[in-house]
């Protein structure tokens, strides 16, 4: 894509009547487009394969036993949710097996299982003063876990966002457009990552 150096407003005039009788100037050109169509099938390709850590590898059997614990006493499900609880027990399990034992491995979660973890966890439920005590008792370990889940999805749905945002670039490429885009969407994801490390 062309960039114009404008120094005044007739400059400007003139380079927009250039553009305006020849628009073939500033369209994307058959390898730019097939670039994009390439960025986009890789990013959507990934997608299905991507893991967020949760806590640091020497937290991860709490914070799993924490996610199951709250699932069996704080979250009340409804409707269809209860297959998201089988699945989501299923998948810590799953975690559970791989880090178990080693030193350098945390609890990984996939976006789906990442999503409804969440879920359940910003939607506490329990019955009586008792159950509300027990609640209170857990707070700073509920607390931190839920930052740390809320860090990730900004992570994962700041990737998803790019990716479509990647479908709709090739897609106005295709039809002759360049689409720009918004300044920070992976930044954000980026900085969270590094506060990490």
């Amino acid at each position: 894509m062309a960039e114009l150096e404008i120094n005044s407003t007739q400059e400007l005039n003139n380079e927009l009547e250039k553009l305006m009788n020849d628009p073939s100037i500033n369209k994307p050109s058959e390898e730019e487009i097939s670039k994009a169509k390439e960025e986009f099938e890789k990013a959507k390709e990934e997608w299905p394969t991507i893991t967020y850590d949760i806590g640091k590898p020497e937290e991860a059997q709490e914070i799993c036993n924490y996610i199951k614990h709250f699932i069996r006493n704080r979250f009340a499900w409804q409707k269809e949710a209860w297959m998201g609880v089988i699945k989501l027990t299923e998948e810590l399990d799953a975690a559970e097996v791989l880090f178990k034992g080693k030193k350098d491995k945390g609890l990984n979660l996939g976006y789906q299982a990442l999503e409804f973890t969440y879920y359940l966890l910003t939607n506490p439920s329990g019955m009586g003063l008792q159950s509300a005590i027990d609640f209170e008792s857990e707070q700073e370990q509920y607390a931190k876990i839920t930052v740390e889940i809320g860090q990730q999805i900004e992570i994962a749905r700041n990737k998803l966002k790019n990716i479509e945002f990647l479908q709709h670039k090739w897609g106005a490429m295709s039809q002759g457009f360049y689409l720009e885009q918004e300044d920070g969407i992976l930044d954000e994801s980026e900085n969270i990552e590094d506060d990490k490390k």
